[in-house]
């Protein structure tokens, strides 16, 4: 069976993020997305709107933080997307997370219009993002 679109658009975004292409990410988001970091380090909080996100993402790697992760499944409707993730995060002294991570979105005419992100071991991504 396909993909819905919203969960094809996603995953194709996703993917190329993976390969390299935050770009392609941004592209996938709209201009007023609401981003949901967790946690209670330096990089977590609410988000508004594109330049928003895409600051945060040139924070982390300013600060030497390399995210990546490898997407298991995408799965979507008209109005949500949820992405399952295996989530990898290191900082710039080889500290480092790794584990399953859920994204969900709301989606409208194809874009995520808001995003939360769930970590399964929220304060261990923590301590390797740090305060």
């Amino acid at each position: 069976m396909a993909d819905h679109p919203n969960a094809a658009a996603m995953r194709a975004a996703l993917e190329a993020f993976v390969a390299g292409d935050a770009d392609a990410l941004l592209g996938a988001l709209d201009d007023d997305i609401v981003w949901h970091a967790p946690g209670t380090n330096r990089f977590s909080g609410r988000f508004d709107g594109k330049a928003e996100v895409a600051g945060r993402f040139r924070r982390m790697a300013a600060a030497g933080v390399e995210s990546a992760f490898d997407v298991h499944d995408v799965v979507g409707n008209d109005e949500h997307v949820i992405a399952l993730v295996h989530s990898t995060v290191e900082d710039a002294s080889g500290r480092r997370y790794e584990g399953p991570q859920v994204q969900v979105m709301h989606m409208r005419e194809g874009k995520a219009t808001e995003f939360w992100g769930m970590n399964q071991d929220q304060a261990a991504q923590d301590v390797v993002l740090g305060t």
